[in-house]
């Protein structure tokens, strides 16, 4: 009997899908493929404009063909949370129940604002403080928020989702077991997922996942980076980025350190945290590092990577684990797709765990509905069938019939109620979708607004006393918005001053160094200066806003 599972992958710069079909313990790749997404629709994990990736849903699953439009949905970034704990021994519904409660002090998430779900790994924990029997339980856990974004975005696209699991679990399922390590080994894997806004490092020990991060670093922050100390726009330094002659020695030197700064912070990123678990680990040695995702074919940072680590690197061929007789693409279409791929490849092998390994973080109440739409089938099904039955009966015993009729009205009361708790659950998940919707519409009006207020009082603390304010001007930018020569706002905003006072030039040097000291400023510039005899100065300056200038209420509208 064969069976089909589709992994969704929905990234910041693209929208991923594989589909895997499982075939007499076969797993067979039949399809695969991927379209681009606009800057800022989906970033660190969080989609910031559902329509727009429900467009490219459209247009991959019009390109590819895909067999079904049933998904196990991945997510990630910084409010989805995967990590073991130690709890007490009870049986599988009773730890649901305690850690509903429970499990705040293992997720920073309040628990009325996230889903969570378990798998035990280790029943013989032993006695914990309190002396009681302990096991150990892999948790996964994401924000109900960002749970609303993804799955408003498949409903734009006529797409629903099965299943909800952590993308870094998908990343290690492509990674198999080496089977040569004997049980209880201190030796670890470590994948580690480079993606334009986020990069994630999975660890695996023993053969299962021991820790999970998120790190706000990628191939966009090279970018803008080198960008920055090039002077150039983003499309010429994205350029730059992959252009592996860049770090041949004929290249600019100025170019090539720039990369070769930008490099090394992000290798410099996943060291730390490799070396924050090895800390916390007892006795743990990282045997093999395996990197993938889009931005890893940034010149030079596989090779970074080699040296910063100080072991073997190599990339996840996500191929390794599933056949790929019936894909019908080239050897050069599959290469292609190979590094952005895995991710979607390893959502596509959930159905291949064991059931009780197969994590889903779906809101309980989407799930709930679903099971009262199919025992609502159900009930109708059993109606029809209830009343053939009947027509046959009905020439042996009358008595027979009567019993029979009432059995099928009382099943068709219950299809009408579970009918109308569909409908009321439906509703729930519409508001529920709409409220999400309209809080990103508010918090993304809100990103980038200057605390105008907050800067002007921090720049009269900081202005010498011998020179005033002739004229205050200020403006402020929305990153990422477009400009009128078609690139890309950057930065904050800015702030442009005529000055006047007394105290001659050495003024305006006292004028510099002082708003130097102001943290929502930087670049301090004059110009025009005008003396006189008796030491009297004015003058124009101009100075940017730093991100501090930034207000906080996007923040508190998310929260």
């Amino acid at each position: 009997m064969e069976s089909v599972t589709i992994g969704l992958d929905i990234g910041s710069s693209a929208v991923r899908a594989a589909e895997v079909a499982h075939v007499r313990g076969r797993r067979v790749l039949r399809r695969i493929g991927q379209v681009g997404l606009p800057p800022d629709a989906v970033r660190d994990g969080e989609i910031v404009n559902a329509p727009v990736v429900s467009e490219a849903l459209k247009r991959l699953w019009s390109s590819v063909g895909f067999s079904s439009n049933r998904v196990v949905l991945g997510v990630s970034g910084h409010r989805v949370i995967v990590r073991q704990a130690d709890v007490p021994a009870l049986n599988e519904e009773d730890l649901r129940s305690s850690l509903r409660f429970d499990a705040q002090d293992l997720i920073p998430i309040p628990m009325d604002e996230a889903c969570f779900d378990f798998t035990v790994l280790d029943r013989g924990k032993g006695p914990g403080a309190d002396g009681k029997s302990t096991m150990r339980i892999l948790l996964v856990a994401a924000h109900r928020e960002l749970l609303g974004q993804h799955l408003a975005a498949l409903a734009g696209a006529g797409l629903e989702a099965v299943a909800i699991d952590a993308m870094p679990l998908a990343l290690l399922r492509v990674v198999p077991p080496n089977p040569d390590l004997p049980p209880g080994s201190p030796s670890a894997d470590v994948v580690v997922a480079i993606g334009s806004d986020l990069t994630t490092v999975a660890v695996r020990q023993d053969g299962s996942p021991r820790f999970i991060r998120s790190l706000d670093v990628g191939g966009a922050k090279i970018t803008a980076g080198l960008a920055a100390s090039l002077h150039t726009d983003l499309a010429a330094a994205e350029a730059l980025k992959r252009d592996s002659s860049v770090l041949a020695e004929g290249s600019s030197t100025m170019v090539r350190r720039a990369l070769a700064r930008e490099v090394h912070q992000l290798a410099d990123e996943v060291r730390g945290t490799v070396e924050f678990f090895l800390a916390q680990a007892e006795g743990a040695v990282v045997q093999h590092v395996m990197v993938t995702g889009g931005a890893i074919q940034v010149s030079g940072l596989t090779e970074e990577l080699q040296r910063s680590l100080g072991g073997q690197v190599s990339l996840i061929d996500p191929y390794q684990v599933v056949d790929l007789a019936d894909v019908g693409l080239g050897p050069e279409q599959l290469q292609s797709l190979a590094t952005s791929s895995v991710s979607a490849v390893g959502l596509a092998l959930w159905t291949a765990e064991e059931p009780s390994r197969r994590l889903s973080v779906l809101p309980e109440e989407i799930a709930a509905a679903r099971r009262a739409r199919r025992i609502s089938v159900v009930a109708i099904g059993s109606v029809v069938a209830l009343a053939a039955g009947l027509g046959v009966s009905a020439y042996l015993q009358l008595s027979s019939v009567h019993k029979a009729q009432d059995a099928a009205r009382s099943a068709q009361q219950q299809t009408v109620a579970l009918k109308a708790e569909v409908q009321h659950l439906e509703t729930v998940t519409a508001v529920h979708g709409q409220v999400s919707a309209r809080r990103q519409l508010v918090v993304s009006a809100l990103k980038g607004e200057v605390d105008w207020v907050r800067v002007v009082g921090q720049l009269a603390s900081v202005m010498p006393t011998n020179l005033r304010l002739d004229s205050l001007s200020g403006s402020a930018v929305i990153a990422g918005a477009p400009t009128s020569s078609g690139t890309v706002q950057t930065g904050v905003g800015s702030l442009s001053f005529t000055v006047e006072g007394t105290g001659g030039l050495p003024s305006v040097a006292q004028w510099i160094q002082q708003l130097e000291s102001d943290p929502d400023l930087a670049g301090t510039w004059v110009s025009s200066i005008k003396t006189d005899g008796s030491g009297n100065v004015s003058f124009s300056s101009l100075a940017d806003l730093t991100p501090t200038a930034h207000s906080n209420r996007a923040q508190e509208a998310g929260k």
